[in-house]
C-alpha cells in the first residue's frame, strides 16, 4: 500500500469522525439552547434549562437627538405553573393562597395553569399582571415570600415623551395580537412579547427589536436557579433617528390647531344638519431629499394609552371619537384638493400644447355652456370673482376657475370649437404623472393612493356617462378626484426641484454599532416638463404669493416663496345652495433655491383665509431654525 493511499484513507476516517461530532454538537446546541422544553435531569433533581433574555428595544429620536420613545423600568407578576403541586387539592389550596396574597382572581389563576404553553413548558412564566407600580411591586414581593410558584419580575415598558404630537408618526408597541401570534412565535417572539403595530414602531420593528439572548442555567426540583452553564447575551435594538424636527413639529401642531378653530368659525348651524367634526393635517418636507421635517394630523391621541397601563375608559374614548384620531390625515385620508391642483393642470396644458404662457382667457365671473342635446338649456359654471383678461401667470396668481375650466374641457359655442381643452383622460394621465392615484412610498404603514378618475371610470363605477361639467370640475381639483396632503407635498417638491417625485421619509437613518446608516434619497418617478414650462408654473405660484395674489397670507414678510391656495366644496348644500369647504395651502421656498415644501389641509375653512396663516407660521418657525429669513425683495405685483 502506497504512502499516498494511506494518507487518503486516514483523511477519510478523520472526516467521518468529524462529521459525527458535528452532528452531535448541533443536536446538543438545539436541545440545550433552542428547544424551550425541560431537558432530562442531571441527577439529584438538578436540571438544565434554557431561559430567554429579552433584548432592550432601541430608542427613537428626532433629527437632533431628542429622545421621543424610550424604555422605562416596569414590573409584572408572573406564575410558574410547574411549581404548583400536581395533586388536585394541594394545587387548589395554593391557588387560593395566591389569590389571597395577590388579589388575582381565581379564574385567572386557573386559566394561567391550563394553557397549551403551560402544558408544553410548565416552568415558563405566565404573566398575570403588568405595569405594577414600584411600591406595589415591593409589597407583592414581601407578600409572596415562601411561595415559589409566583414572583414579581423586573421588566421594561415603552414610554412616548411627546404625547399626541408624534403619535401617528412613531406609532406604538402593544401585546402581540391573537391573529399574528403563530407568525411571530415562529420568528422568535415570546408569547408575552410586544411588537410595533403602527407607525415607525411597526415599519422599523426588525431594527428596533434587537436580538434576544439565552441563558443556560441549572435548576433545583423547585425550579430555582442554582447555577449557570452558559450565557448568550441579547443584542439591543438600534436607535432610529427620525427626520422630524421636534420643535418644528410642535409649532406646526399649535398653528394647525389655531387654523382648525378659525375654519370652524364659518360653519353654519342648521337644524338637522350633522355637527362638524374638526380636523386637519400639515406636511413640511425637504424638497431636495424627501425628508419629512414635520407631519401633523389632528385630532391625535396619546400613544401611551396602548401599553395597557392606562385607564381603559380613556382608551375607549379614543376608539369612539368621531374625529377618528387614530387615522393619520396626512396620508391615510383623501379629499378633493381644489385649486392647489391647478399648477399641475397648467403644466399639463403647456406640455400638451393646449396653451402657452401667453394664452389669454377672459373671465367675466362665469361661463355659460349650452346643453349639447338642447341648446336652449344653458349651464352656468361660476368663477369666484370677475378677473378680466389673464395670461397663465395671472390666472395662477388669481386662481381663476374659468381659465382652468377652459384648459381642462375647452369651450364650444354654436357648434364651433372656440377653445380646445385637454379632456378628462388627458387630465387623468397628468394626475398619474404627478404621483396621484398611488401611494407616495412613505415609510409608514397604511398609506392610501387616492382616486384618479377618467371617463371610463365613471361609466363603470357609477353607471353614468362622463360629462363636460365633470371635466370642468376636474380642472379645478374637485369632483371625483381625491388626494392626500402628503401627495400634494410631493408634487410641490417636484415643482421646486425640477420634476423629481421623491419618496417621503420620516426616518433619517439608523444608528447602530457606532455607525450612522442614512435613509437615502429615493426618486420614485419623474414629472415630465421642459425647464421653460416648469418656470412658467413656478412664476405663476410666485405671483400668487405676492400682495395681490390669493396666497399672500401664507408667506413671511420679505421672503419669496411659490404658493397656491385651494378651497374645495364638499358635503350637502345649505338651503341657499352654498357648501362647506375644505381649506388648502401648498407652497415651497425660498423661491430661488428651494429648501422646503409646506402643505396645510383644514377639514373646514378657506385656503387663503384660514390655511394660509397656518403655513406662514410654519415657514417662520422653519426659518428660525435656519437663522432667520433670507432678506430678498418681494415683488410688488403680478406680471
Amino acid at each position: 500500500m502506497t504512502r499516498l493511499s494511506v494518507a487518503i484513507r486516514l483523511r477519510l476516517i478523520l472526516g467521518v469522525f468529524g462529521l459525527i461530532f458535528a452532528v452531535l454538537a448541533v443536536d446538543l446546541v438545539r436541545a440545550q439552547w433552542l428547544d424551550p422544553v425541560v431537558a432530562p435531569e442531571w441527577g439529584n433533581g438538578v436540571s438544565p434549562r434554557v431561559v430567554p433574555v429579552e433584548a432592550t428595544r432601541g430608542v427613537i429620536t428626532d433629527r437632533n437627538g431628542v429622545v421621543l420613545a424610550r424604555n422605562v423600568p416596569d414590573y409584572r407578576l408572573v406564575l410558574i405553573p410547574g411549581l404548583l403541586p400536581s395533586e388536585v387539592e394541594p394545587r387548589r389550596a395554593m391557588l387560593l393562597e395566591l389569590h389571597a396574597r395577590t388579589g388575582v382572581a381565581i379564574d385567572r389563576l386557573v386559566q394561567a395553569t391550563d394553557t397549551h404553553l403551560a402544558r408544553v413548558d410548565p416552568f415558563r412564566p405566565v404573566v398575570l399582571e403588568e405595569h405594577i407600580q414600584t411600591e406595589q411591586a415591593i409589597a407583592l414581593r414581601s407578600s409572596l415570600a415562601g411561595l415559589h410558584a409566583a414572583r414579581v419580575e423586573a421588566t421594561s415598558d415603552r414610554r412616548y415623551e411627546t404625547s399626541g404630537a408624534l403619535a401617528h408618526v412613531i406609532g406604538y408597541v402593544a401585546p402581540i395580537p391573537a391573529d399574528r401570534a403563530a407568525e411571530l412565535q415562529k420568528a422568535g417572539y415570546s408569547v408575552e412579547g410586544r411588537v410595533g403595530l403602527t407607525g415607525v414602531e411597526a415599519v422599523y420593528e426588525s431594527r428596533l427589536r434587537g436580538e434576544a439572548g439565552r441563558r443556560l442555567i441549572l435548576t433545583d426540583p423547585l425550579g430555582r436557579e442554582v447555577g449557570m452553564l452558559g450565557d448568550n447575551p441579547p443584542r439591543s435594538g438600534s436607535t432610529v433617528e427620525l427626520s422630524i424636527d421636534l420643535a418644528l413639529q410642535r409649532t406646526t401642531e399649535a398653528a394647525l390647531r389655531r387654523g382648525i378653530d378659525a375654519g370652524l368659525s364659518i360653519v353654519r348651524t342648521v337644524p338637522g344638519r350633522p355637527q362638524p367634526v374638526p380636523g386637519g393635517a400639515a406636511v413640511v418636507m425637504d424638497v431636495n431629499t424627501g425628508e419629512v421635517l414635520a407631519l401633523v394630523s389632528l385630532p391625535s391621541y396619546d400613544a401611551n394609552l396602548f401599553n395597557g397601563s392606562t385607564d381603559a375608559q380613556a382608551f375607549e374614548r379614543v376608539l369612539r371619537d368621531p374625529g377618528h384620531p387614530l387615522v393619520d390625515r396626512t396620508y391615510m385620508e383623501t379629499r378633493s384638493p381644489g385649486s392647489i391642483f391647478k399648477p399641475l393642470v397648467a403644466l399639463a396644458a403647456l406640455e400638451e400644447g393646449i396653451a402657452t404662457a401667453d394664452t389669454r382667457i377672459t373671465s367675466n365671473g362665469y361661463i355659460s355652456v349650452a346643453n349639447e342635446y338642447d341648446p336652449s338649456i344653458r349651464y352656468i359654471f361660476k368663477d369666484w370673482a370677475v378677473h378680466g383678461s389673464m395670461d397663465m401667470t395671472r390666472a395662477l396668481a388669481r386662481s381663476s376657475d374659468v381659465y382652468f375650466y377652459l384648459l381642462a374641457g375647452g369651450y364650444r359655442e354654436g357648434g364651433r370649437e372656440v377653445f380646445r381643452g385637454m379632456g378628462a383622460d388627458t387630465l387623468a394621465k397628468w394626475a398619474r404623472l404627478g404621483g396621484f392615484g398611488r401611494p407616495t412610498g412613505i415609510d409608514l404603514p397604511g398609506e392610501t393612493g387616492g382616486l384618479v378618475p377618467d371617463s371610463k371610470w365613471k361609466e363603470k363605477t357609477i353607471g353614468d356617462p362622463w360629462l363636460l361639467g365633470d371635466t370642468y370640475t376636474y380642472g379645478i381639483g374637485q369632483g371625483y378626484f381625491t388626494v392626500t396632503p402628503l401627495q400634494m407635498a410631493v408634487l410641490a417638491a417636484a415643482l421646486a426641484n425640477g420634476g423629481d417625485l421623491l419618496a417621503p421619509r420620516v426616518v433619517r437613518g439608523i444608528r447602530e454599532d457606532g455607525r450612522f446608516l442614512p435613509n437615502g434619497r429615493q426618486v420614485t418617478a419623474r414629472l415630465p416638463g421642459t425647464p421653460a414650462h416648469f418656470e412658467t408654473v413656478r412664476r405663476g405660484m410666485l405671483a400668487a404669493a405676492a400682495t395681490d395674489g390669493t396666497a399672500f397670507t401664507g408667506v413671511p414678510t420679505d421672503w419669496q416663496a411659490a404658493a397656491k391656495t385651494g378651497t374645495a366644496e364638499f358635503g350637502q348644500p345649505y338651503p341657499d345652495g352654498e357648501f362647506d369647504t375644505h381649506g388648502w395651502f401648498m407652497a415651497y421656498g425660498p423661491f430661488e433655491r428651494p429648501e422646503v415644501a409646506v402643505v396645510v389641509y383644514l377639514e373646514y375653512g378657506v385656503g387663503s383665509t384660514h390655511a394660509g396663516p397656518v403655513a406662514k407660521e410654519i415657514f417662520e418657525a422653519y426659518l428660525a431654525t435656519r437663522g432667520g429669513p433670507s432678506r430678498v425683495s418681494q415683488p410688488g405685483g403680478t406680471p
